[in-house]
């Protein structure tokens, strides 16, 4: 009973409440006979001699006054654009009253924002004023509203207030965020405002509008939607592009600035998304926190791996933790904190990938000859099986590829974290070898490394002439083979003969490694160097020999009847010799004589 009694109060309260707001600030358009005066509010519009059957006069010339609040008026030919002729005159004082378009002198009225509408009619709308009534419409005499038939019906008008009591904002709303804009729109007019565009912008920019229905004398309550932004300045508008004719066309916006409660925005700038790094690697991470509005507040910067905290501040350093718990894919989170700031966070995905054995691959040699033996060496080295010297536990295997690409994959021997091999190298085949070295770690991890190593073999050119010695220009054949020490041909390798370091063959091998060139004998007396040179296609290595030509003449009796001879008697007698290409050369001229 008692809760229902404060009901009524309330009820009664809030009543007398809208009643007394109405009845101190609304307007309305009334308009009154007085004897005398009008009322400081008032503007006299003309005098009359009686409240009937009344000539009319300028305001002042008669007793009676009609007095109207919220228009004004002024009698003149022509009426400006602000008002508009609602009743003409014969003349300024003892005049009939006609309708507007029958005497020359007009009586123009208007509101202060509008010209006031009227018209004569019978009876006048709910939602009109009636100034005066009227006999007739032309040369008539004039009366209070209820006396004569003829009514001067003039417009009301409504009118839409907005001020700063209208506003319910919300408290600190956060960026991001949906919220309400609740707000008030009072009707101080006297006509009912139907079909209202009341628009909310947010720095002058549209972002919610509404169509409202604003009885006369009442109030209505509605909002805009808004996504809280940047744009803080909110204003809230009705009847924007002014459909709705109003009393006072000034007072139906209303400002305000809202504070808001920004987020703060938290980029991860390095690493980035699913990138992948190896565990006991240091990298850098780093991000970029600001607010919703661009500021930069001071601000705390957490950075973790899962849930475990890695460091404090926008930019760091981490070295990866080399337990196998961090292996796979990862989430890095970066998670910023800032007094009167949403804290916001920004997460990655990474993947800590298993470190492969460090291994590094080695010979005695870079080239064993062909019988010899060669060691090759694998050192290894595990990150987190063995972060000291101590032994690793790790698995090897050193396998060796020859030029033909056929693999030897003898058993590998181990000392320490060094696995090796002794290989005798072979005869055949010759050539590039490469010796890979494979390690796996406890994990699974598998690395891989190799050298390489040439195996080759010695080898002898066998060089001919086809004479022991040459005339001037006479035709010169040399021939031979090259031949490994394992009499194995060096096939279609190619060669240069030399002659006094002029190059006058270049030939190759046939698959019997047999080679032969011919060349014409110098137009000089004398003994030729002939250097030879052949490069194994196999190995690269070079080959080389070299032998005499002998240039000469000789005139009588041939050397074999000499050495048949049983009696020979020789000396030697120093000569100048010309040659056939012009030069001159000393000789020592052998001269033999035998019976």
């Amino acid at each position: 009973m008692v809760r229902k009694n404060l009901k009524h109060v309330f009820m009664i309260f809030l009543f007398f409440l809208l009643s007394s707001f109405f009845s101190d600030l609304a307007y309305s358009l009334s308009c009154t006979i007085r004897l005398g005066s009008c009322e400081a509010n008032e503007r006299c519009l003309f005098s009359l001699y009686s409240t009937i059957n009344s000539h009319v006069g300028s305001c002042g010339y008669y007793q009676y006054n009609l007095c109207c609040d919220q228009i004004f008026s002024y009698v003149n030919q022509t009426c400006n654009s602000s008002t508009q002729p609602i009743l003409s005159f014969f003349r300024i004082n003892n005049s009939h009253v006609s309708h507007p378009n029958y005497y020359d002198i007009k009586l123009c009225a208007g509101y202060s924002t509008y010209p006031l509408e009227c018209e004569i009619k019978t009876a006048c709308m709910e939602d009109e004023t009636c100034l005066i009534s009227m006999y007739s419409t032309q040369d008539s005499h004039v009366a209070e509203c209820g006396y004569y038939s003829n009514k001067v019906c003039c417009k009301q008008l409504s009118d839409l207030v907005l001020n700063y009591s209208s506003l319910e904002l919300p408290y600190k709303p956060i960026f991001g965020t949906n919220v309400l804009i609740n707000f008030t729109i009072w009707n101080e007019g006297d006509v009912d405002a139907n079909g209202v565009n009341v628009s909310c912008y947010e720095n002058g920019i549209l972002f919610d509008s509404k169509i409202i229905n604003v009885s006369k004398k009442s109030l209505h309550k509605t909002f805009c939607n808004w996504t809280v932004s940047c744009n803080t300045n909110i204003s809230v508008r009705a009847d924007p592009s002014n459909f709705v004719k109003e009393l006072n066309e000034t007072n139906n916006e209303v400002f305000s600035l809202l504070e808001i409660t920004e987020r703060l925005n938290v980029s991860i700038i390095v690493p980035t998304n699913n990138s992948n790094f190896y565990r006991g690697e240091i990298i850098w991470l780093n991000a970029s926190v600001v607010s919703s509005c661009n500021n930069l507040p001071p601000h705390t910067t957490y950075w973790y791996n899962e849930s475990s905290l890695i460091g404090i501040g926008d930019e760091i350093q981490w070295q990866i933790p080399i337990y196998d718990f961090i292996l796979g894919r990862k989430n890095i989170t970066a998670y910023a904190n800032s007094s009167g700031y949403v804290d916001s966070s920004s997460t990655i995905f990474v993947t800590f990938l298993n470190n492969p054995p460090q291994i590094q691959v080695s010979t005695n040699v870079l080239e064993v000859h062909s019988g010899d033996f060669i060691e090759i060496t694998c050192a290894a080295y595990d990150l987190e099986d063995c972060q000291s010297s101590h032994v690793c536990n790790l698995v090897g295997n050193i396998s060796i590829l020859n030029p033909n690409r056929n693999w030897d994959n003898s058993t590998t021997n181990k000392i320490g974290n060094v696995f090796y091999r002794e290989y005798r190298s072979p005869y055949h085949p010759l050539g590039e070898y490469i010796s890979y070295c494979s390690v796996v770690d406890t994990d699974g991890g598998r690395a891989e490394n190799y050298t390489k190593f040439l195996v080759w073999q010695n080898a002898t050119v066998f060089v001919n002439l086809n004479a022991s010695y040459y005339f001037f220009g006479e035709g010169v054949k040399i021939y031979g083979s090259v031949k490994r020490r394992d009499n194995s041909p060096l096939q279609i390798s190619p060669m240069d003969i030399y002659l006094d370091g002029k190059k006058i063959c270049n030939t190759t091998t046939d698959m019997s490694g047999n080679y032969a060139c011919e060349f014409l004998a110098p137009n000089q007396i004398g003994n030729f160097k002939i250097y030879l040179s052949v490069t194994d296609v196999l190995t690269g290595k070079i080959f080389t020999n070299s032998t005499d030509l002998v240039v000469k003449f000789t005139y009588g009796g041939s050397e074999r009847e000499m050495e048949k001879s049983p009696q020979v008697s020789c000396y030697e007698v120093p000569q100048i010799v010309v040659n056939p290409d012009g030069t001159l050369k000393r000789v020592f001229v052998k001269i033999c004589v035998w019976t």
